[in-house]
């Protein structure tokens, strides 16, 4: 048999194996009711919230070793298909699931041993991992603690030569999934990976399509209605065949039908062929995409992912004084090029166009909500709207199928269930109480079937639920605090709430207070029509897809500051009523040229994030004052630098060590472990102390300098500027720029588990060039002896960091937290 082979040395990890397809099966379960409070994970971590359903399951599955396969072929097949990892130290099939759904894989290959021994290896899963090595179980461990990864270590015996080695990894899937393993080779001998592939397989072939892909990158950090072009190279001599899947970054795996979404596109390179031309950015609508490039020689398909946004330039030029025109521009928007869901539903019932479109919209998105897929409260809140305020246009059929879907549906933890729909999120909580306060006073005299109580009773228990939620918004404000993903839902709700509701109902003033919090917090935290700070929960699609975020288009309908773009679940409540945010909040969107402003306020469950924020007109910076400092970490973005849409920087300790990954953190973010952040006026630093036993031993920064003008760097200083603005940067142990694959020319690495990071921001006239900055920069001291950090200054300032005070500045403490949600802004003219 001929195999492929991979050197395995000492602490290795075996991440080479044919692999079979996830087996899926949807799962039912006792139905049962669930108890805790909302946020409280975003403290004490997801885990205290553990569905009835993954009980039920463990204790079934850890009665079953799964079965051992049959594998009559064990080349790459029908059956099994080649893994390759691209810097993955384990094999990933992390997903979403809307329902609780039974997840099992194989995987295969051989180890190569020299001599008869037996050899440790250290394993890790999110899930259970199985293992069988020439034809003996080895383990079933079965830990199976949801998306937290579990190690053991186990011994394997080896014989001399080749040995057979299969993998099994199970897990019960809720919502967003972890689903990977890992393998770790331990001790001091070299082993060989050997993978079997039928004889006509080129080695040099495989490698050679395997580095090419490795190596894809694109130019840009956005593309504005011009031809997209990727960097991916033909490495032979003859013309190669290879397609590109084009997925939609937005939560596609929440959204019904969302293979609708998904285009695939072929090319065929010539010999040689340097880079690859996509399509024109205009031909697809605009969003954040990735972009899967597939090559399949003889039978094996190796495939890559990478993401960029597109933007159209009409958007950009949409600007208009008059908000009824911006609203017009918003729905055409929405009817043009936002996928085929709830929100275009209620768009074209508004605009009294193509009711048939949008019934058979409706109808087959009705399907998740009845099925209690979870994010179905995202779409159901939007067909409640549509049942109250456009019900003389629907059919007999929508209405009768919207009622019963309304009659049984789950609402509250307080019913029961063997769903995966997740409640204790600010957001999800919001959806859900409106949805119960609304359909039980459409549906008054109906029994609701999941409760048992009427209509009137379901209102009623719903509208006790918005108070205690209000009250809890009012105290703590956005527990993840500044999201893009998360404040469009919000408004959503709130939106939605206030256009349903009478002025003189106390939760229309409540809706209405709420908004205006919200977009006071959107205006201050603006810059250049784009929320670019530091979030309680962040996604690398929206921390790189500014002109597409759904924050942007919020501060496009409100304000006229933003861009408008097709993210529309938040602007939708906005376009459809009549809510308009104060005026006089505007201002702080827009600072004049000498306008410089400090922003800081304390929000979140049981106030637990302290904020602070510098701006002027050109420059932003923004972090998350002592948040969590050394703990693990899970989506929190710590610290951003902004210049503009694309000029920006942020720094994270990775959650996983390869980009595109699906984790949470992943490679950009989150943090694996949190660093200690502080931040006077326009300097931030960042202090990280990551323990031995994490895997990843370095912090890195994102700064794509195709973005900026000029930048300079060495001295493990890099400096930039744009638009007579500059980001500087100081990492005590060095940066090396990555200048190879997807984060070439964005990627700076900083290694070491103990480091410091500072991080500087202002108008370029207050040092009079680039290289007076950098200047400045080289004259910066950082120490540090494990506990306590001093940063001095070109001009003497020194910053003490310690755990008990955070901060000191020349001696004098400078936090006075917490604040209140609202917080304080220090609002001054610059006199450079």
């Amino acid at each position: 048999m001929k195999y492929l082979e991979y050197p395995l040395f000492a602490e290795g990890f075996v991440n080479r194996f044919l692999i079979s397809e996830v087996h899926t099966q949807v799962r039912e379960f006792t139905r049962s009711t669930l108890n805790g409070r909302v946020n409280e994970w975003l403290k004490k971590g997801f885990a205290i919230h553990e569905n009835p359903c993954r009980k039920e399951f463990v204790n079934q599955r850890k009665c079953e070793v799964p079965d051992y396969p049959e594998l009559a072929d064990v080349t790459n097949g029908d059956m099994l298909k080649q893994y390759f990892p691209f810097g993955n130290p384990g094999v990933d099939a992390s997903g979403f699931y809307y329902r609780p759904t039974y997840l099992r894989m194989y995987g295969y290959n051989v180890l190569w041993s020299d001599q008869k021994e037996e050899i440790d290896f250290e394993l890790e899963t999110c899930g259970g991992l199985t293992v069988w090595v020439n034809g003996q179980l080895i383990c079933d461990f079965t830990p199976f603690t949801r998306n937290l990864v579990k190690k053991t270590v186990v011994s394997i015996p080896l014989l001399n030569g080749e040995n057979t080695m299969v993998v099994c990894l199970d897990d019960l899937a809720e919502r967003d999934t972890d689903y990977y393993f890992r393998m770790k080779r331990l001790g001091g001998a070299d082993l060989k990976i050997l993978i079997p592939v039928k004889e006509e397989a080129d080695e040099t072939v495989l490698s050679k399509i395997e580095h090419m892909l490795n190596g894809m990158s694109f130019d840009k950090e956005a593309y504005i209605s011009e031809l997209l072009k990727m960097n991916l190279n033909n490495p032979f001599e003859n013309s190669l065949d290879l397609e590109v899947i084009i997925t939609p970054g937005e939560f596609i795996e929440k959204m019904e039908n969302s293979w609708k979404l998904i285009k695939t596109r072929k090319y065929t390179m010539e010999p040689g062929q340097k880079g690859l031309e996509l399509f024109h950015t205009d031909e697809i609508s605009p969003g954040y995409y990735y972009f899967t490039a597939v090559v399949t020689y003889q039978g094996i398909t190796v495939k890559r992912k990478i993401g960029n946004q597109l933007v159209r330039n009409e958007f950009l030029q949409s600007g208009n004084d008059d908000l009824a025109v911006r609203k017009k521009l918003a729905f055409d928007a929405v009817l043009r090029f936002a996928p085929d869901n709830t929100y275009k539903a209620a768009a074209l019932l508004y605009m009294e166009r193509e009711y048939q479109r949008a019934e058979e919209i409706l109808l087959e998105e009705l399907e998740g909500v009845r099925s209690r897929k979870d994010c179905s409260d995202f779409h159901f809140i939007m067909m409640i709207y549509i049942y109250r305020i456009f019900n003389s246009r629907l059919s007999d059929t929508l209405k009768e199928a919207l009622e019963e879907t309304m009659v049984n549906y789950r609402y509250w933890i307080d019913e029961p269930g063997d769903d995966v729909m997740w409640f204790f999120s600010e957001n999800h909580a919001l959806l859900f109480h409106c949805c119960q306060y609304l359909a039980g006073s459409y549906l008054p005299e109906r029994i609701f079937v999941n409760s048992g109580r009427l209509g009137e009773e379901v209102k009623a228990r719903g509208e006790e639920l918005l108070h205690q939620w209000f009250e809890d918004f009012f105290r703590e404000f956005i527990t993840e605090w500044n999201s893009n993903a998360y404040i469009p839902v919000d408004v959503l709700g709130i939106g939605t709430l206030y256009n349903l509701t009478d002025e003189g109902n106390p939760l229309h003033q409540k809706a209405k207070k709420a908004l205006d919090m919200i977009f006071y917090s959107l205006a201050v935290n603006a810059h250049k029509g784009a929320v670019m700070t530091s979030f309680g929960r962040s996604y690398e699609k929206e921390m790189k897809g500014n002109y597409n975020a759904g924050t942007t288009s919020l501060l496009y309908v409100a304000y006229n500051t933003g861009y408008l773009n097709r993210a529309c679940i938040g602007y939708i409540p906005l376009i459809l009523g009549t809510y308009q945010p104060p005026e006089e909040y505007k201002k702080y969107a827009l600072l004049n040229d000498n306008e410089e402003m400090i922003y800081q306020n304390t929000q979140g469950f049981e106030n637990h994030v302290n904020l602070y924020l510098y701006k002027n007109s050109r420059a932003l910076l923004s972090t998350a004052v002592g948040f969590k400092p050394f703990q693990k970490g899970y989506q929190e973005h710590i610290l951003q630098a902004t210049l503009d849409e694309t000029a920006q920087l942020f720094i994270n300790h990775p959650g996983e060590s390869f980009p595109y990954g699906s984790g949470r953190p992943n490679f950009w973010a989150g943090n694996g472990v949190l660093p200690l952040g502080v931040q006077y006026e326009n300097t931030a630093i960042l202090r990280f102390h990551i323990e031995e036993e994490e895997r990843i031993g370095y912090t890195h920064a994102y700064i794509p300098i195709c973005s900026f003008t000029r930048y300079k760097g060495e001295e493990g200083i890099v400096v930039l500027e744009k638009d007579g603005a500059y980001i500087a940067v100081k990492a005590l142990h060095g940066l090396i720029i990555q200048e190879h694959g997807p984060n070439q020319f964005r990627e700076f690495i900083s290694q070491g588990k103990d480091n410091v990071w500072v991080v500087r921001v202002g108008s370029l006239s207050e040092y009079g060039s680039l290289d007076a900055v950098f200047s400045a920069f080289k004259e910066l001291k950082i120490i540090t002896d494990g506990i306590s950090t001093l940063v001095t200054d070109e001009k003497g300032t020194e910053y003490l960091l310690e755990p008990e005070t955070l901060l000191k500045v020349n001696g004098e403490e400078v936090y006075h937290y917490p604040e209140t949600v609202m917080g304080t802004i220090r609002w001054r003219e610059r006199t450079t």
